[in-house]
Parts: structure tokens; sequence; C-alpha cells
């Protein structure tokens, strides 16, 4: 059987560089805005922009920006950080604090974004000890009880 590759003659996109939005949006992260801080994060971890167009993706700089935010309570920096933690491979527990995380992230999410939270949760403890769980457990509650927008 023959096979056949698809091409396109459109040239793929490159990396650019920050331009004013994003300088702005780093600006406010920088200044502790955890909106700010979530969305610099999803942007470095996507490698795309809000339009679409490619921007030269930065893990490390995604998981600082997303731990800030996480930090400050905002659940949708928390569950993609746990996400982020969950995919990469079992460094220095990464597991057991996405574990964490996905906790720490259900009590202030509702809906389907909840219901992203709990699975997140079920798929990666399925890998952990029960003694790693109880840690990921404690470190939600200790978190939650330091949070005061948590549940906002």
């Amino acid at each position: 059987m023959e096979q056949f590759y698809l091409r396109s003659s459109a040239p793929a996109a490159s990396p650019r560089s920050f331009d004013g939005s994003e300088k702005r949006l780093r600006q406010a992260a920088e200044a502790g805005d955890a909106d700010a801080q979530c969305n610099l994060g999803i942007l470095y971890d996507n490698g795309v922009d809000d339009n679409g167009r490619a921007v030269e993706g930065k893990r490390p700089q995604a998981v600082k920006w997303l731990l800030a935010a996480a930090r400050q309570g905002l659940p949708r920096a928390q569950i993609r950080l746990a996400e982020i933690y969950a995919t990469g491979p079992d460094i220095s527990g990464s597991h057991t604090a996405a574990c964490g995380w996905f906790l720490l992230a259900a009590t202030g999410l509702h809906g389907i974004h909840l219901h992203r939270a709990q699975t997140g949760y079920a798929r990666i403890s399925l890998r952990l000890s029960p003694a790693q769980i109880a840690k990921a457990a404690a470190f939600a509650r200790d978190a939650a009880a330091q949070c005061p927008h948590q549940a906002d």
C-alpha cells in the first residue's frame, strides 16, 4: 500500500518575541497580579499567544508564573500547574505535588473545571503510594488554610 504525506505550502510560524501587550502582561505579573501570572504561565507553557501566534515555549518560566498565581489561591493556575507536574516524569515528587495541587484546585472549582481537577487527581494518584497520597492531601489542607482567596 502506498503512503501519502500531506504538505503545506504555507511557511511554519516561527516563535516571535513579546509584543507590547505581552510586555504589559509580564509587568502586571511582576507586580503580583494573579490573573496576569496565570495567563503568562499559560502563554509560556502553550507556546501560543491569545491570537494563535507562535511564541517561544518556556516550561520553567511557565511553572514560575503558574506557581506564583497558584500560591495566591487562583484555582485555574493550580489546576494548570498540577497538569504540568502530572505530565512530566516523577522527578523529586512532582506527581505527589500534582495530586496536592489537583486537590487544592478542586476546593475552588465548579462544573467541568471541578471534574477536570477530580479526573486529573484520579489519574495521577494511581501511580502513588498511600504515603504519597497522604502527603498530597496534607499539602492541600495546609495550603487551603494559608490561602485566604482559595474559595473565590
